[in-house]
């Protein structure tokens, strides 16, 4: 009884911890998802002691992971994913290399081991397409061709990351780092997102038409999730994440017409699972890490100030392949420094798998955060110089 008082008591503070500081996030013209990190930092074991991570806790927000991924998936088109042109593929591919060595490279210089540094260079490849997406809605330059650049980059990075993910998950779980190993999980990971994408695309169309037929309420989004669950097993099958699986079967429902009535549905149990996710990776920081006056954690502080600035100059790099003329190169390339959600799941995996300890993860969400903080702010400020100049 005393497990099942808790288990609810950190279900409710976690609910209600989020929504506070998400509504406050969104009132100071932040992303939700910074006032959720900073809940789960408040409630945690760090600060108000409300809730502690426990194995049903670790599932549930795992579930709000596979749903956040799957919503992302749905979101997209794949028409205009497969159309993203070779400006977006060179952005994006900058984009992940120069963050992966320069975050890889500055762990190994601060002494931490060779598998650390692999996973931290992977989480500083993500890039949050959704928080750039709404600057850009919100001054209303979605349609120019530095967004459409950026957001078809965003996309190609999150495929490229989700791949790299399998990769170094692979590695930090005991593989030999050898260019073999490398090559190996690299061909099953495309193997897996090009087969089970085409098989995907080819079959759940015709499926889900005879669902559709079904009489039950709700029944097309049930069996969505379902597909969701499936395919996000058969990733862990192939020794992928789950999250991976997750995006495919948001893409490749994404093509069929039943894909706006999953989307709608989908709302309430993303506003359910998706917070106590962001929460529960709060819940882990280590807010004693930031205390300058303890000696010991003045590396950290260094760290974190040092994976910012190799975390901001990588991505902000990327915009500079554009050789066009009429083109803000510099606009591109902040526009793909937050990590948001993405990076959190990749740190989260990290701290899972016991690649990281509390004080190496703080710093990494630290980094996470305040790229997610900034970006908007520079964002706005670009965009409205443009607005003056032109």
């Amino acid at each position: 009884m005393h497990d099942v008082f808790g288990f609810l008591i950190s279900l409710a503070s976690i609910l209600l911890f989020a929504k506070i500081l998400g509504e406050i996030a969104l009132k100071l013209r932040q992303s939700a998802i910074i006032g959720e990190l900073l809940a789960g930092v408040l409630i945690g074991p760090s600060i108000l002691g409300l809730v502690h991570e426990t194995p049903i806790l670790t599932s549930i927000s795992g579930l709000g992971a596979i749903i956040l991924l799957f919503e992302v998936g749905l979101s997209m088109d794949i028409k205009e994913f497969l159309k993203a042109g070779g400006w977006a593929t060179a952005v994006a591919f900058v984009g992940v290399i120069a963050p992966y060595f320069l975050g890889y490279f500055v762990f190994l210089h601060f002494g931490l081991s060779n598998a650390q540094a692999i996973f931290a260079g992977a989480v500083l490849t993500a890039t949050s397409v959704g928080i750039t997406a709404r600057v850009f809605m919100d001054l209303k330059k979605l349609e120019t061709k530095e967004a459409k650049i950026v957001l078809g980059a965003a996309v190609i990075d999150d495929v490229i990351g989700l791949a790299i993910l399998a990769v170094v998950l692979k590695l930090v779980q005991g593989a030999t780092v050898t260019f073999e190993t490398i090559a190996q999980v690299s061909a099953t990971s495309i193997l897996f997102l090009v087969l089970s994408t085409i098989a995907g695309i080819l079959i759940a169309p015709t499926v889900f038409r005879l669902f559709a037929k079904m009489k039950q309420e709700h029944v097309i989004f049930v069996m969505g999730i379902a597909f969701c669950f499936v395919v996000s097993a058969f990733a862990v099958k192939v020794d992928l994440a789950s999250i991976v699986g997750a995006f495919v079967a948001g893409l490749v429902l994404s093509t069929t017409k039943q894909s706006q009535e999953i989307k709608r549905d989908i709302k309430p149990i993303y506003a359910f699972f998706v917070p106590l996710f962001f929460v529960l990776m709060g819940t882990n920081v280590d807010i004693s890490a930031f205390n300058p006056f303890i000696a010991a954690n003045r590396e950290i502080l260094v760290l974190a100030a040092v994976l910012f600035a190799v975390a901001f100059v990588g991505k902000a790099v990327a915009g500079f392949v554009v050789f066009k003329k009429d083109i803000n190169k510099f606009l591109i390339g902040v526009s793909m420094i937050p990590r948001g959600e993405v990076g959190l799941i990749f740190a989260g995996i990290g701290l899972e798998n016991n690649v990281f300890g509390s004080k190496e993860y703080s710093a990494l969400v630290a980094v996470i955060m305040l790229t997610t903080f900034i970006t908007p702010i520079i964002l706005k400020c670009l965009l409205s110089k443009q607005n003056e100049n032109g």
